[in-house]
């Protein structure tokens, strides 16, 4: 981000304004957008569009959080033209080196999708287009030198007021969190308004809540399918695109989804759909050994930057196999508990376990089961909190 003050020109004031910072800019413009659009239901955003257009342009890879605001006053003035501001937020990110944040950037169309009053078939086609932009973009793979270092950067703290400026459209009452990030979950939310939020977190989020759209829509649209085919389907489709993803922000927030029941789809699918929805997620997400996953875990000392990952895939794959059994599959169940005896799971705890103070070398646990790993975990923890 480029330093020093920035000066503007507001009209309405009848003098030029100096600003320490983007942030305090953003702040400032931002405050005045909700008040205008408050105060008439189609003001005049001429002076906001020249400005932020100055300002963009004075950055070779302009800020995400700018960006935002400028394609908010650019879709105020067509609402529902949804393929031109995917159009338009992609342009910005021609010449990033970032990985991250041009998948971050789409996180107010995935917004504005999923309250869309489009018929299905159209709204299923802007969300294809969606799915197949994160695919371009995750197959740049992960960037090096200046790449590396956007992908690391964090969020500014106006983002939280920037929230404000995509979701005034739908709700002033509801929290602009949960208008914007409709299907990321509660978890998901707060740390999206923690300060300091990093951007490749938001890029995971936002690839996890377009992949559930597209599923949902999916399940929608299945009516008089067979459950069983349309389970083999579209676990077939979720495997597919989970591993064109390779992200493991989004691995880990569809695992997050999957510990905090129900699934956050409560408002486009009946309770039944929501459970096929999560077998879909549990097959795809236990029974599939993805190596963008296991990157850091398979070295002498654990990554503990993995160890939440971990805890969320050994979590999930207890309930799974629970769930199975009190439905009477124990085909199903077996399946689970082999593609877990077949993971890394149980190494990298074993790894994790020796880090921690008080326990000798392992190189797997005595009883290797799910349920025996998280009294290892647990046990793990209190005698950290001990120390």
């Amino acid at each position: 981000m480029a330093a020093g003050s920035i000066v503007v020109d507001f009209p309405s004031m009848g003098a030029a304004c100096c600003f320490s910072s983007l942030e305090s800019l953003l702040r400032d413009s931002t405050s005045r957008f909700l008040a205008a659009v408050s105060a008439a239901p189609d003001p005049d955003l001429t002076n906001f569009r020249s400005l932020f257009s100055r300002v963009l342009n004075t950055y070779p890879d302009p800020p995400l959080e700018a960006v935002w605001f400028f394609s908010a006053l650019s879709f105020h003035d067509a609402p529902g033209d949804l393929r031109n501001l995917l159009h338009l937020l992609s342009a910005f990110t021609a010449s990033s080196r970032s990985v991250t944040k041009p998948l971050a950037l789409l996180a107010p169309v995935v917004s504005e999708l999923f309250h869309s009053a489009k018929p299905r078939r159209e709204t299923e086609a802007l969300v294809e287009a969606v799915l197949s932009y994160i695919s371009i973009c995750s197959s740049r793979g992960p960037a090096g030198g200046e790449g590396a270092s956007a992908d690391a950067g964090s969020l500014l703290p106006a983002f939280g007021e920037l929230v404000k400026v995509w979701s005034v459209r739908h709700s002033r009452d509801r929290c602009p969190f949960q208008v914007l990030f409709p299907l990321a979950g509660e978890d998901a939310r707060r740390e999206l308004m923690r300060e300091g939020c990093n951007v490749a977190f938001l890029a995971g989020v936002v690839v996890a809540e377009a992949f559930l759209l597209r599923l949902c829509l999916k399940v929608q649209g299945a009516a008089g399918v067979p459950r069983a085919e349309l389970q083999k389907e579209l676990r077939i489709w979720a495997v597919s695109s989970i591993s064109v993803f390779q992200n493991q922000q989004f691995f880990g927030v569809l695992l997050n989804m999957l510990v905090n029941r129900p699934l956050p789809v409560y408002s486009l699918l009946s309770a039944d759909d929501e459970i096929l929805v999560r077998d879909i997620l549990y097959d795809a997400l236990i029974l599939v050994d993805y190596s963008f996953i296991n990157k850091g875990a398979e070295v002498d000392q654990a990554d503990s930057s993995l160890l939440p990952l971990f805890v969320s895939r050994l979590l999930i794959t207890h309930d799974a196999i629970n769930d199975a059994r009190s439905k009477g599959d124990q085909g199903r169940a077996m399946s689970f508990m082999n593609a877990f005896f077949t993971s890394n799971i149980p190494t990298y705890f074993a790894k994790w376990a020796t880090c921690q103070a008080g326990f000798n070398q392992l190189s797997k646990p005595a009883a290797v089961t799910p349920q025996a790993l998280l009294s290892m975990y647990r046990y793990g923890i209190m005698h950290l909190n001990f120390q």
